[in-house]
């Protein structure tokens, strides 16, 4: 089984993710709450069952031990000496990029965030609105990790209430932005919500991302038209679009929401997108996400 995770690999280093950075707590809610997040990454891969549960037991009994980044060297001194390395020292270190991941959020010199959110050295209890309330918060920098986090809570109503249309937003803040885990929970949720039509789309852009976004490909060969519909192949392009136009040329990290809002605009044809993101400095597409409300009140403090 260690095998089969290895082969489906960022399915299993997003169910780590996932319930590492609600907490480090050894407790019976956040076991609860953390089997519901593994299984959700789990469908949304379309894994089976067997599989996730495999997952489950690896995540919440092997991979407890780890803490801290620094941990990861202790369990490898008390488990062996010399220079022998297994396929469970892979697993640790899977564990040990995920801490390193969080960490560097916990680090991010922003308002939104407090260091020790995200310092399970320090954090060790569990309450799931508490962490729903700091995580939701930690997003609002466009950190994509807690973004995406976001919109898991909100899709099985961990620490809020469920909300699919809210976790569909969330989502696809996040896969707009390059994020192929967010695809497959869009693609997930809309079958859940009973849209099959977009359910269908957003795996296909997930395939399609995983095909080619990495190679840098904003054109298509004729050997993508023939395996995937128009829809996908029209999403893919804005996706990596703003990949090779916005996010590495102005060396961005975290998800610009205004902007996403602004091409997701169903007011927009193919056109005007592609020339929003084609002009993305020029910020003209702020055009679309400046509020048309215009309060009949006038503001004050009296």
């Amino acid at each position: 089984m260690t095998n089969e995770i290895f082969l489906n690999y960022d399915a299993f280093f997003n169910m780590v993710l996932s319930t590492t950075i609600m907490s480090n707590a050894q407790t019976a809610e956040y076991e609860a709450d953390a089997k519901k997040i593994i299984a959700f990454v789990g469908k949304a891969y379309k894994l089976s069952d067997a599989f996730i549960d495999e997952c489950t037991s690896v995540i919440l009994d092997k991979l407890a031990a780890l803490g801290r980044i620094t941990d990861r060297q202790a369990v490898y001194n008390s488990r062996h000496a010399g220079d022998e390395y297994t396929d469970d020292d892979t697993l640790y270190d899977i564990k040990g990029e995920v801490l390193a991941r969080i960490t560097d959020i916990a680090a991010e010199k922003d308002y939104s965030i407090n260091p020790t959110w995200f310092d399970y050295g320090h954090y060790k209890t569990y309450q799931a609105h508490v962490r729903y309330s700091k995580i939701s918060q930690a997003s609002s920098s466009g950190n994509l990790i807690t973004t995406r986090q976001v919109g898991i809570l909100r899709a099985l109503g961990i620490g809020c209430d469920l909300n699919y249309e809210r976790a569909v937003w969330r989502f696809t803040q996040c896969a707009f932005w390059g994020d192929i885990p967010s695809m497959y929970f869009l693609g997930y949720v809309y079958a859940l919500n009973g849209n099959m039509a977009k359910s269908k789309l957003f795996y296909e852009l997930a395939a399609l991302s995983k095909e080619y976004l990495f190679e840098g490909r904003t054109v298509l060969p004729e050997s993508a038209k023939k395996k995937y519909s128009d829809a996908a192949r029209a999403y893919y392009v804005y996706v990596s679009s703003i990949k090779q136009d916005i996010i590495h040329p102005y060396s961005l990290r975290n998800i610009d929401f205004s902007f996403i809002e602004a091409i997701t605009s169903d007011s927009l044809d193919y056109y005007q997108r592609m020339d929003y993101i084609n002009n993305y400095n020029l910020k003209t597409w702020r055009e679309v996400t400046n509020s048309s409300e215009k309060p009949t009140k006038k503001l004050g403090f009296n």
